[in-house]
């Protein structure tokens, strides 16, 4: 009976106190990267606005780091240079769920300056068409009166266009609702 039972309750054990020393040293090692400004946003920043000093605005109550988002869905940050520079982190549907991860600049007059691809799951070939700058270009000055049926869709990509028409409604939208928020903040 004891040869049977001793092995698994040496292995028991032995997955006891490996799992505690993994907790432990995670616990010790975790470093929260929520609110850190990656090279990737840093880049979108810049590629949109140009240099300077941009941060994510992070709840202030909240006991760890967490990134303002308004509660709207698929907002991931707001990020900004604390004067007139605002862009929005975010992920939308196209044709695939979270298939556009954008980071969106608007301007001073609530109008869209520039778009950051950050990550596109989007169709190869097809849907990632939306990515192409003669598009993105489309974009620039869309604003709360923007009609967006004005903006042609690309062919073969309609629910990806539809995506980008919708991304940019919502970073406008969330500007001209929070804009005295993100600049106070």
């Amino acid at each position: 009976m004891k040869n049977y039972i001793m092995p698994p309750l040496v292995l028991t054990i032995i997955c006891v106190v490996v799992s505690g020393l993994l907790s432990f040293a995670y616990n010790k090692t975790y470093v929260d990267t929520t609110g850190v400004m990656t090279d990737e946003l840093k880049n979108g920043c810049e590629t949109i606005f140009g240099e300077g000093d941009y941060s994510i605005l992070l709840e202030p109550d909240a006991e760890k780091k967490t990134p303002v988002t308004f509660d709207e869905e698929g907002v991931i940050s707001i990020i900004t240079d604390g004067e007139s520079k605002c862009l929005i982190e975010l992920v939308q549907d196209g044709y695939a769920k979270g298939g556009l991860h954008l980071l969106i600049g608007i301007n001073p007059d609530g109008a869209v300056e520039d778009i950051y691809f950050l990550e596109i799951g989007e169709t190869p070939g097809l849907g990632t068409k939306v990515q192409d700058r003669s598009f993105v270009e489309k974009f620039k000055g869309f604003g709360a009166d923007t009609d967006e049926n004005s903006i042609d869709n690309v062919t073969s990509a309609t629910y990806s266009s539809k995506g980008m028409k919708a991304a940019c409604n919502k970073a406008v939208d969330i500007y001209s609702k929070h804009k005295e928020e993100i600049f106070v903040g």
